[in-house]
């Protein structure tokens, strides 16, 4: 039977917000499948993953298999809540005790109506919607979710085709390759490009001032205002190229410069955004190798923590990106800033200064090397600081690797930066579109 915790004002699990939103997508996608294929008991099943992390988590859980008819896979998971609480010494809060007096009783059958004093809705967002949904109410979750699943479903469609299609056009690559088909688009390395070790090492401290100083300029002018602090970050990122005067003051010029980091129009505009469109395709073979690395390194985390007195109760965010949030709790406005920041501002200016500045940096010191080495080496470094320096964490560095080894590799094939930037672009925004689909 489901157990009532004591009440105290002791915090029982940290705060994981981005764990949080990554669950409730996970919820939505499983309710719309099993609105759509009516495999509620397979669903249900599935839906064991969730049942870990936080205090709050696991309540979203319980909620879950409420609504789903499985009374005792929440009881269960109450159960293990209580067994592991005691033996890390910890208590629920007060809020969560009377969810928890609440998840009680409708396991127990007992039909709880939302008061106006407290609501399961307002502590567990949309799984407490869900479980304490009318039947009309229910219907038009479950349509919605349907919904999404299929929005979604296109979306991921669309990335297995390009996929395929990338990891043929890959092969055929590698076969030119080899046969000397396909010759590096960079220009000639020269003495000059050193100056661009310098200009990346000035951005790095500009950008980090820039955005830090935005967010402190915002927070001065309206405290808690995402949507104006998210226009001031829109603006320092595409402010901190200003450190290519660097390079100007250094005495190359501006023709110059744009000639050694990739702002040309290459084989033409229209042909480099094809190729940009078709090297999207082709990267993926390499990202999906570095999320099976990524997966790996999480399985292997979690084990080292199980097996080490890890925090039971800790967050399971894992290698999610904290704009999530911002997608969740944002509003409007705030959505279609960071469809530019991810989509458009992201890829122009990191792409210019890790494809552009840093690779051509790499290429032109490591020039007295064989080819093959220089580009391997180049490639590599600058894929793993382009990773590294990304919020999602350490685990994610694979998968993120894999995605720059691709945009890496056609800027060395294309000369010009601009097909990079389409690679860019298209994998920020397919990735902010399922998240709003799921989370708008």
């Amino acid at each position: 039977m489901m157990q009532a915790m004591p009440e105290t004002a002791v915090k029982s699990d940290s705060e994981d917000p981005t764990g949080l939103v990554m669950v409730q997508l996970q919820g939505e996608y499983m309710l719309g499948v099993s609105e759509l294929l009516g495999a509620t008991d397979e669903i249900a099943t599935q839906a064991v993953l969730l049942d870990a992390g936080t205090v709050g988590q696991r309540q979203r859980y319980m909620a879950f298999m409420i609504a789903l008819g499985d009374s005792g896979a929440a009881k269960q998971s109450a159960l293990k809540m209580h067994s592991e609480l005691a033996e890390v010494g910890l208590e629920l809060t007060k809020e969560q005790s009377t969810v928890q007096e609440r998840l009680i009783m409708l396991a127990n059958g007992v039909q709880v109506l939302p008061s106006d004093s407290f609501s399961l809705a307002g502590s567990l967002g949309w799984f407490g919607e869900l479980v304490e949904a009318d039947k009309a109410q229910r219907a038009e979750m479950d349509a919605s979710a349907g919904k999404k699943v299929l929005y979604a479903g296109g979306i991921v469609l669309f990335i297995a085709v390009s996929g395929f299609f990338g990891f043929v056009g890959l092969l055929i690559m590698l076969v030119r390759v080899s046969n000397s088909k396909v010759q590096s688009g960079l220009v000639e390395e020269n003495a000059r490009h050193g100056i661009y070790a310098e200009v990346f090492a000035i951005w790095l401290v500009v950008f980090t001032g820039l955005m830090t100083g935005a967010g402190v300029f915002a927070n001065t002018i309206s405290e808690d205002n995402t949507t104006l602090a998210m226009s001031f970050s829109l603006v320092a990122f595409f402010g901190s190229l200003c450190v290519l005067f660097w390079a100007k003051y250094r005495g190359v010029s501006f023709v110059q410069i744009r000639e050694d980091i990739g702002w040309t129009r290459g084989a033409g505009l229209c042909k480099e955004i094809f190729f940009g469109i078709a090297g999207y395709g082709m990267m993926l073979p390499f990202l999906c190798g570095g999320v099976l690395i990524t997966m790996f390194l999480m399985l292997l985390q979690g084990t080292l923590s199980g097996g080490t007195g890890g925090d039971p109760f800790g967050g399971t965010s894992g290698a999610a990106h904290p704009i999530v949030l911002e997608i969740a709790h944002g509003d409007f406005q705030l959505r279609v800033l960071l469809v530019v920041l991810a989509a458009v501002a992201a890829p122009i200016v990191e792409e210019t200064m890790f494809r552009g500045v840093l690779y051509r940096q790499l290429r032109t010191s490591f020039r007295k090397s064989a080819f093959v080495l220089n580009v391997i080496v180049s490639v590599f470094v600058t894929s793993f600081i382009f990773a590294a320096i990304h919020p999602q964490g350490w685990v994610a560095i694979p998968a993120l690797m894999g995605i720059a080894v691709g945009m890496n590799l056609l800027r060395e094939w294309r000369g010009t930066i601009l097909p990079s930037i389409i690679v860019h672009g298209m994998s920020n925004g397919l990735v902010t579109s399922m998240m709003l689909i799921f989370l708008s």
